[in-house]
């Protein structure tokens, strides 16, 4: 996690257990970042491009003072993340965020975009019910 102090220690390690968590369900390297976004989605872009597997990372960035929230998903992740679901792991951390939970909103909008992402179960039809 990277960005400014805009969140306390114990609130900084509750979105890292979350992004542990997210890059367990889906496989997707997860990271955010909590800070000034001054070109808001381009600043966001080129956070994700610095990141160390950009192909396979989303990056949710988040500029508290602007109420800026950007998914960045890079080729392989888009794959399994979608514009619908990343829409929707906006709203479900700006809901969050408007009752003053920076750190829960995070902690739900990637737990919700990892389990998006999450590979579906292949059933065979040899495999026992």
């Amino acid at each position: 996690m990277t960005g400014g102090n805009a969140i306390t220690l114990r609130e900084r390690e509750k979105v890292q257990r979350a992004l542990d968590l997210a890059r367990e369900i889906s496989g997707l390297c997860f990271s955010a970042y909590v800070g000034d976004l001054p070109n808001e989605r381009e600043s966001a872009i080129a956070a994700h491009a610095r990141l160390t597997d950009p192909e396979s990372a989303v990056l949710v960035a988040v500029d508290p003072s602007r109420r800026v929230i950007e998914i960045v998903t890079g080729t392989t992740a888009a794959k399994l993340l979608d514009d619908r679901s990343c829409e929707l792991g906006a709203f479900t951390m700006r809901s969050s965020f408007q009752a003053d939970d920076l750190a829960g909103g995070i902690r739900d909008g990637l737990v919700l975009l990892a389990e998006h992402a999450r590979a579906p179960k292949v059933l065979h039809l040899n495999d026992p019910a």
